[in-house]
């Protein structure tokens, strides 16, 4: 699956943290970054009867991305990045990986990654085949369609803004789709300054005086 990640993970992301707290250009490669098991899965163990997650599906490997963003990053760049780690994850969540505990929080429970049941084959981990991964995909699709339609992406203003700088407009769309309107009282929206100072969470949007 693809779509499921993006998606939902994007639409998780705006509930909790707003759409210019964070970059979402970063948060999109951390949602997607543990597929990479994918690649290791059929380069590394071509004859084996593994699944697809592996290094990139543990908690371990989120650890490694959050240290390596404080280590060598500063400033508001780091706090740029921090959001890569925090997508990564999101993923293991929607990946399902709390029922396989043993590969989550690899290597400490084991060194072993679960293996494909006999009558698995390897496609359907890759690939949405069941209804239920089809599903998953087209809410996926439909939360990226809201977003984009929401927040003006439609629009190449907008859509210049959001690849330049990877944040989400706030202004409410002309016509069309109902866009949301996030007013600074949201926990996870950073407003415009105020008399020099930045809105932070729980802010009103008002100035003293």
């Amino acid at each position: 699956m693809f779509f499921w990640y993006l998606g939902v993970g994007c639409a998780l992301l705006l509930l909790t943290l707003g759409p210019r707290r964070i970059d979402y250009r970063l948060a999109l490669l951390g949602l997607v970054l543990p597929l990479g098991d994918v690649v290791i899965r059929i380069l590394a163990y071509p004859h084996s009867r593994l699944g697809v997650h592996l290094y990139l599906h543990t908690f371990a490997f989120a650890l490694v991305l959050a240290l390596a963003v404080m280590t060598f990053l500063r400033g508001a760049t780091a706090r740029r990045w921090f959001v890569v780690p925090m997508a990564a994850v999101i993923h293991l969540l929607l990946a399902g990986m709390l029922g396989d505990p043993v590969g989550l929080f690899w290597p400490l429970l084991g060194s072993h990654f679960a293996t494909l049941p006999e009558s698995v084959r390897l496609a359907s981990r890759v690939l949405p085949l069941s209804g239920g991964d089809i599903v998953k995909e087209l809410l996926g699709i439909a939360a990226l369609v809201y977003i984009a339609f929401a927040f003006g992406l439609d629009k190449p203003p907008a859509r210049k803004d959001f690849l330049r700088t990877g944040t989400l407009s706030t202004r409410r769309r002309d016509g069309g789709i109902p866009a949301v309107e996030w007013s600074g009282s949201w926990p996870g929206d950073r407003g415009p300054d105020v008399f020099g100072v930045e809105e932070g969470p729980g802010s009103t949007g008002q100035g003293a005086g």
